[in-house]
């Protein structure tokens, strides 16, 4: 919950000393209440002096994945880059995270990947059934446009549920929804701190799939490039 505009240094030195702490006070929360929750936090690298944008992926039974944000948000004249050291990009994309919940697969998104449709297919792909996207979707003149369309155009496209988290104002939009495969808005938290819960089904998925069946139809793969210009540097 650290300020994301902060200096590198000050992120940094924030998550070596609240790493440890953070992560604890998460695997107790998921512990005791018998949930999996997926949260953002800074990681020190000690390689780079900017520190990873990551998500945790944490159980009952301790922690289960995390992800460094790839797409560094260098847009609407603002620089992650310059705070942040972007996740390693890899050419057989095995820095794309799925979990498995309850047997539903679940692909992590980071913010301003939510930009990039090859990042959702590839995660699609490799089985996911839902996106779990984590943002603080900065505020701006058409921005909560932008999010609504861009969450429901990853369900529709990849006939899939979408889960989007995103900070409320006034510096982030908010509008934090859950989008069935078919793009249809089940729930939404608007304009302040709140909870939305939904029901996802399998066999809602399977239905939908089977009707509009374009991943079976697609003509063109996903293609991974290992690169500068892919990892966002």
């Amino acid at each position: 919950m650290y300020a994301w505009d902060a200096p590198a240094d000050e992120l940094a030195a924030a998550a070596r000393a609240s790493a440890a702490d953070f992560t604890a006070g998460i695997e107790e929360i998921a512990r005791r209440h018998a949930v999996m929750l997926v949260a953002g936090a800074f990681a020190a690298d000690d390689d780079d002096p900017r520190p990873y944008n990551r998500l945790l992926v944490v159980g009952p039974d301790g922690p289960r994945a995390s992800y460094d944000k790839v797409h560094l948000y260098d847009a609407f004249d603002y620089r992650e880059s310059d705070r942040v050291r972007p996740g390693p990009v890899h050419a057989d994309g095995s820095e794309l995270v799925t979990v498995d919940v309850g047997g539903v697969t679940m692909g992590l998104l980071n913010c301003y990947d939510l930009r990039f449709p090859e990042q959702a297919r590839a995660l699609v792909e490799r089985g996911a059934d839902l996106l779990v996207v984590s943002s603080a979707w900065v505020n701006g003149p058409r921005k909560e446009l932008h999010w609504e369309l861009l969450l429901r155009a990853r369900a529709v496209e990849n006939t899939c549920y979408v889960l989007a988290a995103s900070q409320p104002p006034p510096t982030s939009t908010g509008l934090s929804m859950a989008v069935d495969p078919m793009g249809l808005v089940m729930a939404t938290c608007t304009e302040d701190e709140g909870i939305v819960s939904a029901d996802l089904s399998p066999q809602r998925l399977h239905e939908v799939r089977r009707i509009v069946p374009c991943l079976a139809n697609r003509r063109y793969p996903v293609q991974h490039a290992a690169s500068a210009t892919a990892s966002g540097q």
